[in-house]
């Protein structure tokens, strides 16, 4: 059986843990010490507390959990030592946007604010927000760090569906639980500008052209119209691998040689970019643009929420929504499937939506909801306290544990090599 309730924060999907003070050990002593680091006896002993409620733990001896446990620390830090021999950077800026963003997540799916998930956290944890904060900026920079080396070492693996069905086979009678369900429906629609902005956006990014041509500096156009946070250094925006932008920008610079431009604009979803290659090495192409936007107009936008609450109006049925959404909806990833985004734990859905949805009871539609460019519709289709992950309602996410345990395989003999490479001193005595 696969122990999915107690592996190390490198080897499953990383879930958030604070353990209650009561259960920490209070006499502090190293217990291991590896690659100069220490793990502390308190660390030891505080794991040992979680692991013991685990069905694992139920076949261990005592010194066989201690054992255990503290293995699995040491792969962490073996693991975590790879840091700084890979030049491994995490900003204090985006372990704080990561808190926060989690923060927010959790009080929304509870329905809640972060005053009283303070106060929850105080009354549970017996600790304050900012001892919270300082636990969770740990943990979640870490797994950052854990993120980054599987990056560099292992990479995304993709499972065929042959060996997903096996997956499924040999664990789903140990696969994760989940719990406080949803599955939703939704309906996307973009709010577009006019043929008349759209024209005149091209007619301006001409016009730079044309004075491209004629000898203006490249760097002095780009910082006097560029739309774009590139604009402050001549529109440069670095180094991209073929895939990551969008297809006809990276059409445009295909037929471009160092140094040149295009000499007609390249629309995108963003405007329309005029479009320079500034260098070129195996892996990517370096470009500078100079992005116009094309800003929808008010009328524009009151035209899609007119279009979107007429919809609205005439569903009455899941089926009717799914017709609708088939139809109409411009989310190109479920519009296939009548809108389906499948089920979902609350605490999964992101802080844009699970706030409208949380309003919902099972058959009902939300009002137009604005997100970024477009107006979103969201239907609640069930709910459940409780259920299993199946392959005909789950396979997506089926697929992704697959590739996580392929994946830990692959970074779990790493450790194993990577364990001969550092020093490791176990001090701890039974």
């Amino acid at each position: 059986m696969i122990q999915w309730r107690y592996l190390p924060f490198y080897l499953v999907l990383f879930i958030f843990t604070v353990t209650p003070l009561s259960a920490r050990e209070l006499l502090e002593s190293i217990a291991a010490i590896v690659d100069g680091k220490p793990i502390m006896r308190s660390e030891v002993m505080g794991n040992l507390y979680q692991f013991k409620n685990t069905p694992e733990a139920k076949s261990m001896s005592e010194s066989e959990q201690m054992k255990f446990v503290l293995d699995q620390l040491i792969d962490e830090k073996v693991l975590l030592s790879r840091i700084s021999r890979d030049s491994i950077v995490v900003s204090d800026e985006e372990v704080d946007q990561r808190v926060s963003m989690h923060l927010n997540n959790l009080a929304a799916s509870q329905n809640t604010d972060l005053a009283t998930l303070e106060k929850a956290i105080r009354m549970q944890l017996g600790i304050s927000m900012t001892q919270y904060r300082d636990q969770l900026s740990k943990q979640i920079r870490d797994h950052i760090y854990v993120a980054r080396i599987r990056q560099i070492h292992v990479g995304p693996m993709a499972p065929t569906k042959k060996e997903v069905v096996a997956f499924y086979t040999e664990y789903k009678d140990s696969l994760p639980l989940q719990y406080n369900c949803i599955s939703v429906s939704h309906l996307q629609l973009n709010i577009e500008p006019s043929q008349s902005i759209l024209d005149s956006v091209k007619k301006e990014a001409m016009r730079l052209i044309d004075s491209l041509d004629r000898g203006m500096n490249w760097e002095i156009l780009a910082k006097r119209y560029s739309q774009d946070a590139s604009a402050a250094k001549g529109g440069d925006i670095g180094f991209a691998r073929k895939g990551t932008l969008d297809p006809d920008y990276e059409r445009s610079m295909e037929r471009l040689k160092n140094g040149q431009y295009a000499d007609q604009p390249v629309k995108t979803p963003l405007g329309y970019h005029i479009i320079k290659v500034l260098g070129r090495k195996e892996d990517g192409v370096r470009s500078a643009h100079i992005l116009l936007r094309t800003i929808p107009s008010s009328q524009d936008s009151l035209k899609i929420i007119n279009q979107i609450e007429a919809m609205r109006e005439g569903i009455k049925t899941k089926e009717a929504f799914a017709e609708k959404a088939k139809q109409y909806s411009q989310d190109k990833q479920t519009s296939f499937k009548g809108g389906d985004l499948g089920w979902f734990q609350r605490t999964e859905f992101d802080s844009n939506y699970v706030q409208t949805i949380s309003r919902l009871s099972v058959g009902e539609i939300s009002e137009p909801v604005l997100i970024e460019n477009a107006y979103h519709l969201f239907r609640l289709d069930d709910e459940r306290q409780e259920r299993s992950l199946t392959l005909e309602e789950d396979y997506p996410k089926i697929e992704a544990l697959a590739a996580n345990q392929m994946e830990t395989k692959k970074l779990e003999s790493l450790v194993k090599k990577w364990r001969q490479e550092v020093h490791i001193e176990i001090r701890l005595k039974e």
